[in-house]
């Protein structure tokens, strides 16, 4: 009898694990409380790490009336003449200009805020750069706060989630765009924001937008990318005899940038359909080489002492991309934790040139330029 009872216990502690991990998944998925006091943190706290870039915040709503928070930043332009007013105000200088928006999307935790310092250090990177140094070009930060992260309102799920993705890249096209301003967008997602980053875009290439504005995706960054949240829990947990690894089956959120790659190559091919049940072939989403049917490139920026994405989770997004024909570009920044590929040099560098290039697409013989 006590064995049996012994072990009816451990069962049932199995069990009641199980029970709960499934009913508060997103809570530990999405990790708005940490570290503590994250949702109450201001720009004003980092404004100091942040010189000389000008961060300030601004909410939207999402497509399901949810409040959203947004920071946006950018170095002061010496030249007033450049775009860099916000909405539909005009410089004097009527020419048409070149305005490049990096859209950030974030890792599961913490605040917008607190990555500030990080995401100025490369706006001061692409502003010392020799390839983006022209008096024409202005460039722009902007980072959305999911719901339940920071100031927004709402509680995360992979759904609401995804309306915040589109009604942010629709607040940016309606945002920068100007008749005398060519606005190219860069998705740059970090972690579980790379799944966000992908997966939003396979949806906004694929839904109708009607009469309204429609952002040009010019490319996306990919830093310390996980192929799914299944794949992460199987490879956080690789004991067998954990309860973990076996509850995928149960998990509300997925965020697979597998099938998102997937579904833009079928949008590619015109064989995609929107999350709104319209066609999905838009000749509106023009990518940045010119042609409605093209994806933009990707660049994926993988840690090389990543203690939290397995390593072979960028080998997979790498190998799923290029057999669909995606271009795809890769950079191992060796020695690199988690957080700090932008961080090491040659990851930074890699960042920049590839905005760059993106951006600037055409060489001075008029030929186009791949990263």
């Amino acid at each position: 009898m006590p064995p049996l009872i012994f072990t009816g216990l451990l069962l049932s502690l199995w069990a009641w694990k199980c029970f709960w991990i499934v009913i508060m998944q997103e809570k530990l998925l999405y990790l708005t409380w940490l570290p503590p006091f994250a949702r109450s943190e201001k720009i004003a706290d980092y404004e100091a790490e942040c010189k000389p870039a000008r961060w300030e915040a601004h909410q939207i709503w999402s497509r399901d009336g949810t409040k959203l928070s947004v920071c946006e930043g950018r170095i002061p332009a010496k030249n007033h003449n450049l775009p860099v007013s916000r909405g539909n105000e005009q410089p004097a200088n009527q020419s048409r200009r070149k305005l490049v928006v990096i859209c950030y999307f974030q890792g599961n935790g913490g605040s917008t805020p607190m990555r500030l310092p990080l995401l100025t250090q490369i706006l001061r990177a692409i502003h010392a750069s020799p390839q983006a140094s022209s008096e024409e070009t202005a460039y722009v930060m902007v980072a959305l706060s999911y719901r339940g992260f920071w100031t927004s309102s709402g509680r995360p799920t992979q759904r609401g989630i995804e309306l915040d993705m589109q009604a942010f890249l629709d607040w940016v096209a309606e945002t920068y765009r100007a008749p005398d301003t060519d606005l190219q967008v860069i998705l740059w997602g970090h972690s579980l924001g790379s799944a966000i980053a992908t997966t939003g875009l396979a949806t906004y290439l694929a839904r109708p937008h009607g009469n309204g504005p429609v952002a040009s995706i010019a490319g996306v960054i990919l830093e310390a990318p996980s192929s799914s949240v299944k794949d992460m829990l199987i490879s956080l947990y690789p004991q067998k005899w954990l309860p973990y690894r076996y509850l995928w089956p149960f998990l509300r959120s997925h965020w697979d940038s597998t099938l998102a790659m997937e579904r833009m190559a079928r949008w590619r091919d015109g064989d995609e359909t929107g999350a709104e049940g319209a066609p999905g072939h838009n000749d509106e989403a023009v990518m940045c080489s010119g042609r409605a049917s093209s994806l933009p490139p990707i660049l994926i920026l993988s840690a090389g002492q990543d203690e939290v994405v397995p390593p072979h989770a960028a080998d997979e997004l790498e190998r799923v991309g290029k057999r669909l024909g995606l271009v795809i570009t890769r950079k191992h920044v060796a020695g690199a934790l988690h957080t700090e590929a932008p961080v090491k040099a040659d990851g930074r560098k890699t960042m920049v040139d590839f905005i760059c290039q993106c951006t600037f697409p055409r060489t001075a013989t008029g030929d186009k330029v791949r990263p």
